[in-house]
């Protein structure tokens, strides 16, 4: 993934404490994922300590099957939803509940441990105060440096939910 100078930039400025996220912004299949790892790629090779979670899709024949979710400060993954039951269901998925206990714990380390948290994503569940939100939460609170992925149609509810006016946004 290309590493351009505008987001370099912009995790200058995070770095600084000048602005409290950047908020990647695409749609499905955008590269949220891969813009998230290349970030905190970019930050460990500063010597920042990195925590949080992404969560790559399972894809088969060009279809999401589901997504999995990697702790960025252990490198564990494991399955966080599928298309098919058992889970709880949220939408078009059922969620794992020990895939987002284990989410939600990986963010809290990192709210405990790193200098930056990533949260790969945070979409509707999040703002109606489910999925990652009770932990991202807690990272709100500390002021932990922020970067977030969001879908386009949810930037401005999210900038809003989560009290995120110094940020910079990302589109890809």
């Amino acid at each position: 993934m290309k590493f351009d100078p505008e987001w370099q930039r912009a995790l200058e400025e995070l770095l600084r404490g000048e602005i409290r996220a950047v908020v990647l912004i695409g749609g499905i299949g955008a590269g949220k994922t891969r813009a998230a790892e290349a970030m905190a790629r970019a930050l460990r090779a500063r010597e920042q300590r990195v925590g949080g979670v992404i969560s790559p899709r399972i894809l088969r024949d060009g279809v999401t099957l589901g997504y999995r979710v990697r702790d960025l400060l252990t490198g564990e993954e494991m399955p966080l939803c599928s298309r098919e039951p058992p889970g709880i269901r949220f939408r078009r998925f059922f969620f794992s509940p020990v895939g987002l206990r284990f989410a939600r714990e990986a963010i809290l380390r990192a709210v405990r441990e790193a200098e930056v948290l990533v949260v790969d994503e945070v979409g509707p569940w999040e703002l109606e105060g489910g999925g990652f939100a009770p932990a991202l939460e807690k990272g709100l609170e500390t002021g932990t440096p922020l970067i977030l992925t969001v879908r386009p149609h949810l930037v401005e509810v999210a900038l809003k939910e989560f009290g995120l006016q110094r940020a910079r946004l990302l589109r890809l």
